[in-house]
């Protein structure tokens, strides 16, 4: 009979039972699982901080040109339309109340109107609810923000004195024109933002306190035969314009995505109201702009 040596059992022993295997397989299974889970969250953190810093850098964007354009706005006293600004509700499948937006036409030196003769542009601001590539309301739609910028030649030639700058209404102001006919949806500017507001105030009348605001909603017009504000406006708001204050509400693209979806996605949400759920899932930029321009 043959006696095992000590090396044929050591050579026994290094190989790894049925059992070993099946532990270190689960235990290998657990810790690729949590990998995997903490990996998802990660990437979920950061796809929402992502679609968020992009929101609002599209809005710091917007906010600048709007400072840029109020701030040199052209102003005179000869019974032309110069400034005007509507505010009504956005036009959505669902309903966000409170939430609006600004229709704004003016005229401004813009620092990147296009070349040519001249310096005072038409400059028109709207926003809506649109598909973003061909400006209709087909297909998947989001919040877009439009600048239109009207030559300095065709702003003289076409809109500026009479009759085309008795009223913003026709041509080059009109929605359309302002979202961009060729191609349709050219002036997109910005995305994002589900809130368009602006605030105007007119200067002090030498009263003690700070400058009278314009009640929300009205309509602003500075100039024409039925101005608002300025000289030959009714009331207390025969007085130049003071300032504005801007707000921007920018949602983030993860939010966007589910109201696109419609008031039945609501209940996903856990809130009453799709104003409650972008109030929660969006930021708020505000600026004051002083009107630099004083009418002549």
């Amino acid at each position: 009979m043959k006696t095992p040596t000590i090396s044929s059992c050591r050579k026994r022993r290094s190989a790894f039972t049925l059992i070993e295997i099946m532990v270190a397989t689960v235990v290998m299974i657990i810790l690729v699982g949590l990998v995997i889970q903490i990996t998802s969250q990660v990437l979920n953190v950061w796809n929402r901080s992502s679609g968020k810093l992009s929101a609002n850098a599209q809005a710091r964007i917007a906010m600048d040109l709007l400072t840029q354009d109020l701030e040199t706005a052209v102003f005179r006293n000869n019974g032309m339309v110069w400034l005007e600004a509507t505010e009504q509700n956005i036009s959505t499948p669902f309903t966000i109340a409170g939430y609006k937006t600004t229709t704004l036409k003016l005229f401004a030196p813009a620092l990147d109107r296009p070349d040519g003769p001249g310096d005072i542009c038409a400059i028109g601001y709207l926003l809506d609810y649109r598909n973003p590539v061909d400006a209709t309301t087909a297909g998947d739609q989001t919040f877009v923000l439009y600048r239109n910028v009207v030559s300095a030649a065709d702003t003289f030639n076409s809109l500026m004195g009479e009759p085309n700058q008795l009223d913003l209404l026709v041509g080059e102001w009109d929605e359309p024109n302002i979202r961009g006919v060729d191609p349709a949806g050219s002036n997109y500017l910005v995305s994002n933002v589900v809130d368009f507001q602006i605030r105007f105030f007119v200067v002090d009348d030498g009263d003690p306190g700070t400058p009278e605001a314009v009640p929300p909603g009205t309509l602003v017009r500075f100039g024409g035969p039925a101005p608002t504000v300025g000289s030959g406006a009714p009331g207390g708001f025969n007085r130049p314009l003071a300032y504005a204050e801007i707000t921007l509400r920018v949602i983030s693209d993860e939010a966007l995505q589910l109201i696109q979806r419609g008031d039945g996605a609501l209940g996903q949400t856990g809130y009453d109201t799709w104003a409650d759920y972008v109030a929660a899932n969006s930021s708020v930029f505000t600026r004051r702009v002083n009107f630099l321009g004083r009418p002549l």
